[in-house]
This record gives structure tokens, sequence and C-alpha cells, in this order.
């Protein structure tokens, strides 16, 4: 944590960079309330708290509520031609009035750049480390970076290094498939400028993040290139858990068709009909359905750190499927277990919700 102090309260302020589904902590003593404002994407929403104790009243806020409730939605309309941020991170403002036991209030405006995701506190998850992908080339694609600020990330064709990709400032960024050397069967991405900072997460009492040390880190990521051309697939798109938009290209498997009664009714018509016609309308009956199509999808045969990069579809609120027209529709993911073994190389299959088929009804 940060802190900074008034003329009466010293308020300890979360970290340059945090993230929306972890703590964001604000705390300070001999406290009787804190209103805290927290504004982003042109909206602000506000929530007060209350010292507790007997003497020291101090106050322990954990805002993430107001931050989550800063995105009402994700902006998944990328532009594959550009290296543009996202909306999966954003530097919100805190507007913080504090009042002290001795009645003084005193107000404070403060700035935390905030990625929607979360980090697991294990100590062993990093955020914005070393990455291997695969690019399935006939399908859009993006490479995904935190950069703390303006710099450079360079790019190689193979092992030879090709040329650099600018990045614009601070922000999460989806780097355009563009930036690969044409001909690569991979490429290694290294960080130029030293913005790509990592973060772990610090288990001390403020429950904030750490960024691990303060030189540049040079290779981020390595690209693996697919130019095959495929049938009986589908390519999904999901946010991890990092805030970065992962692909992936799965085999299909058999669909399958569930329906489900949503009404049965009898409707007797006993106004006058010609009976002559066969059809008995005092007797009818009327149904509606819901119908609700699934589609299990399989990674065959990845290894098991492709496996944990493809796993995290599987909680991603956000996922798309590309259709033969060339535009994203979003879809489900059904719940399920999910076993992991100690195998080299094994099959990851996941039922995906296809959107609703509309039914009719009377």
């Amino acid at each position: 944590m940060r802190n900074t102090s008034g003329t009466y309260i010293t308020l300890y302020y979360p970290d340059a960079l945090c993230f929306a589904f972890n703590p964001v902590t604000f705390r300070s003593a001999n406290t009787l309330s804190m209103t805290i404002t927290a504004t982003a994407f042109g909206r602000s929403v506000t929530a007060t708290y209350r010292g507790i104790g007997e003497t020291d009243f101090t106050i322990f806020a954990d805002v993430q509520g107001l931050v989550q409730a800063l995105w009402k939605d994700i902006n998944t309309e990328l532009d594959y031609a550009s290296n543009d941020p996202t909306d999966t991170g954003a530097t919100m403002g805190f507007n913080v009035s504090a009042t002290h036991v001795s009645q003084h209030t005193e107000t404070f405006n403060v700035s935390s750049f905030i990625v929607w995701g979360a980090l697991n506190p294990d100590g062993k998850d990093v955020f914005n480390g070393y990455r291997r992908v695969k690019w399935f080339a006939e399908y859009p694609f993006t490479m995904g970076f935190y950069a703390g600020g303006a710099g450079s990330i360079l790019f190689s064709k193979n092992e030879s290094l090709q040329h650099y990709a600018s990045i614009a400032g601070q922000g999460m960024f989806a780097v355009s498939s563009d930036e690969i050397p044409d001909g690569a069967d991979y490429s290694l991405v290294y960080d130029y400028a030293g913005q790509l900072a990592q973060a772990t997460f610090d288990s001390t009492f403020d429950l904030t993040f750490a960024l691990q040390g303060n030189a540049p880190q040079t290779l981020v990521m390595r690209v693996d290139v697919d130019r095959c051309k495929y049938k009986d697939v589908v390519y999904l798109r999901w946010i991890d858990r990092h805030g970065f938009f992962c692909y992936w290209l799965f085999e299909k498997r058999s669909v399958q068709r569930a329906t489900r009664a949503i009404m049965d009714f009898t409707r007797p018509d006993l106004q006058s009909y010609e009976i002559g016609l066969g059809y008995q309308r005092g007797a009818g009956r009327r149904q509606a359905f819901a119908r609700n199509d699934v589609l299990p999808v399989c990674a065959p045969l990845v290894d098991a750190e492709m496996y944990d990069y493809i796993f995290d579809i599987a909680t991603s609120p956000v996922v798309d499927m590309y259709t033969d027209g060339g535009e994203w529709v979003s879809v489900g993911v059904q719940a399920g277990t999910y076993t992991q073994t100690d195998e080299n190389l094994q099959d990851f299959v996941v039922n995906i919700l296809l959107p609703t088929t509309p039914t009719q009804r009377l």
C-alpha cells in the first residue's frame, strides 16, 4: 500500500496496480467516517465507511465492489489491425473524504490502475509474466500485455530479431498479429523499453500486490504459429483471469440439442367452426418449448502449460465464437469438473452453450 498524510489523517491507499476481483483497500486510524468515490469510464460510485474500535476508530475499507460496479460491460470490438488498449484495464480516481476523531475533515485524491481480473493468492500466479501462446494464422489474433507506460516491444522471426512495435502508454494492450513477421514458425517477443512490469500477490497484512523488481524483463512471450487449414473446427476467444484476450482453435464434437417444455395447456375453441374439415377444436392442446444447443469442443493433446492457458475459458464470463461470416458471437460455457492428469499430453474438452435458438409460442 501507498500512503499520504494530511494535517490529521494518514491515509493508506491501494498500490499503483490493482485487480478488480482482489482486495482494493484503504485504511486510516483515528477516523470516524470515510466516504470514497471511485471514478472511471465517465461514471462514479460512492460508499461510506465507519470507524471501528473503542479508541483508535480504525477504518479498513475494501472498495472492490465499487471498482467492479464501474465496469458495466466489456467492449470486445477489437481492431485487429491496431495495437490498441482494451477495456480490461483503466486508471481509476478515488476521492476520499475522511473525518478525524477531532471532527476535522480532510480530502484526498488518489488513483490506481485497475485490471479487470484477479490473481490467485498463492504467490505463484504471475501477472504479465512470460507466456507461450499459439496463433492459428487463418484467424484473427492479438497478444495481450500490460504496459506501465509508453515503450516498445521487439519481435523476432524464429530466432532472428526483426522489428519494434510501439506501445502508446499505460494500459492493457491487444497487440495485433500483424506484428508477427511473415513466414515465421514462431516469434519471440521482448520487452525493449522496460514497461511490461510483472506483479504477484503479496500476502502481507494489507492484501495488496507487489511489482517484481525494477529491471526490465526481456523475453515476455513466445508465439507459435500454426498455418495449417483445418475442417470441423470452432475458434473461440475469451478473457482470462488476468484481463487478457486469449484464443484457441478447437475440434468440434457432435452437437447436443436439448428441449424443455415451458408451457403446456388445453385450448378449447367452442366457437362455430366447420366440423367437416375434420379438426376437433374442442379438445386442442398447445405447447411451448425452449431449445438449448450444447457443442462439445476439444483441444487435443496439449501439454500442461497450454492446458493451464486454455482452462481459463472454463471460468471466463466473456467467451466469443468466430462465425463463418467473420463475426464474433457471444456464447457460454457449461459448468463442470475438469481433471488434469500427470500425463505429458492430454485432451482438454469443454462444452460450449451456443446462442439460444428462438422457438414459436402462442
